[in-house]
């Protein structure tokens, strides 16, 4: 059972990226200055407010905020009232900081309850989570020139459903921060969620904004200089989405460019079948009397691709599928003409992502799976989606959560380069699926080295962007 502090979308913040968020808003802000006023929306257990108090901002001037009836933080000389944030309008702050609760519109019961207010005052950006929503009323309650410092889910990096508050941040403030917090910070509270720290100012963009790859402790004062990248914000407007993309050598961005070719304009297919009951209508080979396994088909639905290229299916499902389908309201099928084809099939969930050949004659999930006419290029897309830089461009600029659908796989840039390399990229590839055919184990490294090279030269990556790229392929699972 969640603590209901968790079920609300709240995380206790560690004092020390506190601490650092209070230094940059100092950068910005004297906290000597006359008529001072800083808030904290929800301030929670008070850890920011104690923390401003002994950086040097004066009680008096501080203003905290919670809609929990039960949170009433002692501190002494500061303005507290129990209110929802989101509800108030009275404004002119010139630092509001704090860390918002993370809920989606999907999980949030406040947003269901209180759905048709919020459509109407966060119709620019939408509705998607409280903490967008604090963020932006956050703004409005800025005096101009004010200062927003706040730790939020990294969600609204890259996915598709935050692109209009993208587009909000980029046109109407200076983001001057995104700092890409520990991917542990929140372990403690036993919550595992990613989060970033923005630093905005209420004015029209003007200075780069200091971009911060993800660190791997709360050792803000000391950060390697190839952790931050310093960029025009409207380069973010080259992007798929307006997507934000933090520390990915700009280079890369000419790949998104209008002219590039993307890889759904050669290929086919996505989601194919939820069977709505997998208990039901999936079984294990083992669970399978020999004389019936005739009758049972291949079905792949991820689950067992790990390091891509070729896998057995872990889960078969019967040959009368569309049978049962007809009398099974919830048994959905999608992109039927693909089935039974020669494709990719591709993982959905989790950090890591990789593409596996998908044989004749079998069925697949939800998935993302793709079709294309011709065995090369077939194989030169298996290649090219496991290369290092697919994964790259991927996971790095294009979706940056646990989950990986057809949709932003098709948004890849999508060159060929000339026959020979071309031809070169298939067979290794081709190569590495029939050897694991014979030999799950097979060490496929050395030939995905060689397609790795390949691809770089295809795509014209400099070295320095390919150290890059191998850095965080190297380790994805902390860097992401």
């Amino acid at each position: 059972m969640f603590p209901v502090k968790r079920l609300r979308g709240q995380y206790e913040t560690p004092i020390h990226t506190v601490s650092y968020m209070i230094k940059r808003v100092m950068d910005f802000v004297d906290f000597k200055q006359d008529n001072l006023r800083v808030l904290d929306p929800a301030v929670g257990d008070g850890v920011f407010v104690s923390e401003l108090i002994r950086q040097g901002c004066p009680p008096a001037s501080i203003h905290a905020y919670d809609i929990d009836p039960n949170m009433t933080p002692q501190i002494e000389g500061v303005q507290f009232k129990h209110a929802d944030f989101l509800k108030e309008k009275n404004g002119n702050f010139d630092v509001i900081i704090g860390n918002p609760p993370y809920k989606s519109k999907r999980q949030s019961d406040y947003i269901k309850k209180n759905q048709h207010y919020l459509e109407t005052l966060f119709n620019p950006i939408g509705i998607q989570n409280m903490y967008s929503m604090f963020v932006f009323h956050a703004l409005q309650q800025l005096k101009p020139n004010g200062v927003l410092c706040m730790i939020v889910q990294d969600s609204f990096l890259t996915n598709v459903y935050y692109k209009k508050f993208r587009q909000y941040l980029i046109n109407e403030v200076n983001i001057e921060e995104i700092t890409l917090a520990p991917r542990k910070l929140f372990h403690r509270t036993k919550a595992d969620v990613r989060s970033a720290i923005l630093v905005l100012t209420k004015k029209e963009p003007s200075s780069p904004a200091k971009l911060v790859d993800r660190l791997r402790n709360e050792n803000y004062a000391d950060v390697s200089e190839n952790k931050v990248q310093y960029l025009d914000q409207n380069k973010f407007f080259d992007l798929p989405r307006y997507n934000f993309a933090i520390n990915v050598p700009e280079e890369l961005f000419r790949l998104f460019s209008p002219s590039t070719k993307r890889l759904e304009h050669v290929v086919d297919g996505g989601a194919g079948i939820s069977t709505g009951n997998d208990k039901l209508f999936l079984r294990q080979l083992s669970e399978l009397p020999k004389d019936e396994r005739s009758d049972w088909i291949p079905f792949y639905k991820s689950g067992g691709l790990k390091d891509g290229w070729f896998y057995q299916p872990t889960v078969y499902i019967h040959k009368d599928w569309e049978k049962q389908a007809e009398e099974h309201k919830n048994f959905l099928v999608r992109n039927k003409q693909f089935y039974y084809r020669e494709g990719i099939t591709c993982s959905s969930m989790g950090v890591p992502f990789s593409a596996a050949y998908l044989p004749k004659g079998a069925l697949f999930g939800v998935n993302t799976n793709l079709f294309v006419d011709g065995e090369e290029k077939l194989y030169y897309i298996l290649g090219y989606l496991n290369s290092n830089l697919a994964k790259y461009l991927l996971r790095k600029i294009l979706n940056r959560t646990n989950m990986v659908t057809t949709g932003y796989v098709k948004q890849l840039p999508y060159l060929e380069g000339d026959a020979g390399k071309k031809s070169e990229v298939a067979n290794l590839a081709r190569n590495i699926v029939q050897s694991k055919k014979e030999n799950i184990f097979f060490d496929s490294a050395p030939l995905e080295k060689q397609i790795n090279q390949h691809i770089y030269a295809i795509y014209g990556v400099s070295e320095e962007a390919q150290a890059s790229i191998e850095e965080f392929c190297g380790d994805m699972f902390e860097l992401l």
